[in-house]
């Protein structure tokens, strides 16, 4: 019985070390090096609540703010979350290839049987076809959903 217990006790004592907390403190860092200079923050504080602005700078222990009419010094020990704002290129991409990929094999099968019939002495497969067909709907639907996913913001968690 003590043997099952020693690994959850061994956890527990590094969670509570001082070690967990310098690991928190450099997830903090990280996520505070991963913000540019004007970028859009939004951030829950422990005295401020959620709060945003443009990202002004960061040091060791001060976020600094623009928001409204004067700066705000935020420490970094009281950042409980911190949000940065960008498009939604990615998932847009990648919704836009995949539904052009099933629409290009789709059209790809249901076109063959009329040109994969021999012309000139050359044919195809239906197989080839799709395939061909549904590498460029996954071209075309990924370039259609970066276009459609630069449109639409999106906050992105940094931290934690």
């Amino acid at each position: 019985m003590r043997h099952r217990r020693a690994p959850f006790v061994a956890y527990l004592v590094l969670a509570m070390s001082p070690l967990g907390v310098g690991g928190q403190e450099n997830a903090r860092a990280m996520a505070m090096r991963s913000v540019s200079p004007g970028d859009s923050v939004r951030l829950d504080a422990l005295r401020l609540g959620r709060v945003e602005g443009r990202f002004v700078t960061s040091n060791a222990a001060i976020l600094t703010l623009a928001s409204g009419a004067s700066p705000l010094a935020i420490p970094l020990d009281d950042v409980e979350h911190l949000w940065v704002r960008g498009r939604a290129t990615r998932k847009g991409a990648l919704i836009g290839s995949l539904s052009g990929l099933v629409v290009g094999v789709v059209g790809g099968v249901l076109i063959s049987s009329v040109a994969c019939e021999p012309v000139d002495g050359g044919d195809c497969t239906a197989a080839e076809l799709a395939a061909v067909t549904g590498l460029l709907g996954a071209a075309a639907g990924s370039a259609i959903g970066f276009g459609v996913g630069f449109a639409i913001p999106e906050w992105r968690l940094q931290f934690p």
